[in-house]
């Protein structure tokens, strides 16, 4: 999920490339769905892009915000590992040269060598490396947490154990009915 929706880290090329392909995928559906929704309001007649319905305009941008989402979290974070800040993915809104520029950029040039300021090289020793040590440390903040859980259950176990019993209180035994006073 980091690779499509997180902007920190670092990826290659090939989990760009994948990225890309995901937005690609995402504007297809996109565009079937908006034809399919063209179709259906505009009672079977085939129309490209019906701009009157709202649930058409509804589909339009959800499958552009999300595209737009998936394709800069991936650009940034192949910017990351050329050792650069995500703000190099602002070229995508220059005209023609900028979206090309980033294409060659991302999807041709290596990763810098080690690692960076952004963290370890995708798919290194070290980023396995870091990954465990974070999986462990989780699972040790995740014991000390059921270990503190079963203490306090047994303190309020062994309150509830040495407390006396609750007084019982009498209840009167004789009728009650409407407008009589209990005593």
């Amino acid at each position: 999920m980091n690779l499509l929706f997180g902007f920190s880290g670092r990826i290659g090329r090939g989990q760009w490339w994948l990225a890309q392909f995901v937005v690609l995928a995402l504007l297809v559906v996109t565009v079937a769905a908006l034809v399919h929704v063209g179709a259906a309001s505009a009672g079977h007649r085939l129309r490209a892009f019906p701009s009157d319905s709202l649930s058409a305009n509804l589909v339009l941008l959800i499958g552009a915000a999300l595209s737009l989402w998936v394709n800069f979290a991936a650009t940034i974070k192949r910017y990351h590992d050329l050792d650069k800040s995500g703000r190099w993915s602002l070229l995508l809104f220059l005209p023609y040269i900028g979206g090309l520029w980033v294409l060659v950029e991302c999807g041709f040039f290596s990763g810098s060598d080690g690692n960076n300021d952004y963290g370890p090289p995708p798919g290194t020793e070290a980023s396995r490396r870091d990954l465990s040590a974070h999986i462990s440390r989780m699972a040790a903040e995740r014991s000390v947490q059921l270990q503190s859980r079963s203490t306090r259950l047994e303190q309020q176990a062994s309150r509830m154990d040495s407390a006396p019993p609750a007084p019982q209180t009498r209840r009167p035994t004789g009728p009650t009915g409407f407008g009589r006073r209990g005593r």
